[in-house]
């Protein structure tokens, strides 16, 4: 049974000293991690979480063995009870200064819930625990960009040089926020994966990089977004908004957001054009 506060609410269980963390030997919970976005295979749980209430799903998850918590993880991803940032920042806690060469499974596991629940504030706290470990840069990129949480510049640069295209397209979406220099990203505009090419662009054209206009109107061309269309806006030029006109009509479904980015250009002819659409 869990203890419980005088309030009532549950108590999260925290280990009080070295001799409380989990024992596991460093070659059995210091393995590596299969993919920068992925989390490793693990053992089937001994538990069912969806069984357990709230209290006692978060009290497990912050003590939780290795071939538990993945599933512990998903469960809290899927129920969100009230506490649950508490106790991943409480797991969090318990690892710190383990991992520095490979990443360990539960830090992993509250990277990829701060990813998949976009929790800005959590993330916050855990950065706010000090550095990390340059292992876990790939999952802390990854969580970093899905919550829009600029990042030491030291870990961005990394990530841009990452053999992965999910975690440079992290690390492009992060480097201005994270006071990385526009021209470190010019590069990118070629990048092999297309995906890092079209966030790069969309990263430039938004910084008024006009040397991210021509790369950017192709691929809205090609599959529009709202973040490369309204990011247009920043290069607008005759041109650009002669291709707006040419996207909404090739693009149908695009339309409305078209005519909102050409109502915010100040050129003579983005009136005209807009009109025309709504015509």
């Amino acid at each position: 049974m869990h203890e419980h506060s005088k309030n009532g609410e549950p108590k999260l269980r925290m280990p009080k000293s070295g001799r409380d963390r989990d024992e596991r030997q460093s070659d059995l919970f210091d393995g590596p991690v299969a993919r920068g976005d992925a989390l490793p295979r693990v053992p089937v749980p001994s538990i069912d979480p969806t069984s357990l209430s709230d209290a006692d799903l978060l009290a497990e998850f912050v003590s939780a063995a290795m071939a538990e918590v993945a599933a512990l993880g998903e469960e809290i991803i899927r129920r969100r009870p009230e506490g649950w940032t508490q106790a991943a920042l409480a797991l969090w806690d318990r690892f710190l200064g383990f991992g520095e060469t490979k990443p360990m499974l539960e830090q992993v596991v509250v990277l990829e819930i701060v990813q998949r629940t976009v929790e800005a504030a959590l993330l916050r706290g855990i950065l706010l625990r000090g550095p990390m470990a340059e292992c876990l840069d790939a999952h802390v990129l990854l969580a970093a960009a899905a919550c829009r949480v600029a990042l030491p510049a030291d870990v961005v640069l990394r990530g841009l040089l990452h053999g992965g295209a999910g975690v440079r397209r992290a690390a492009v979406q992060l480097a201005i926020p994270s006071s990385i220099a526009t021209d470190r990203l010019h590069a990118y505009l070629a990048d092999s994966a297309r995906e890092v090419r079209r966030v790069t662009a969309t990263a430039l054209a938004e910084a008024g990089e006009t040397l991210a206009r021509d790369p950017l109107l192709f691929e809205m061309r090609v599959r529009p977004d709202r973040a490369g269309l309204e990011a247009l806006s920043f290069v607008a030029d005759e041109d650009v908004v002669i291709q707006l006109g040419q996207i909404a009509r090739q693009h149908p479904a695009w339309c409305g957001i078209v005519i909102e980015v050409l109502q915010t250009i100040d050129h003579p002819k983005a009136e005209r054009v807009a009109t025309g659409l709504s015509g």
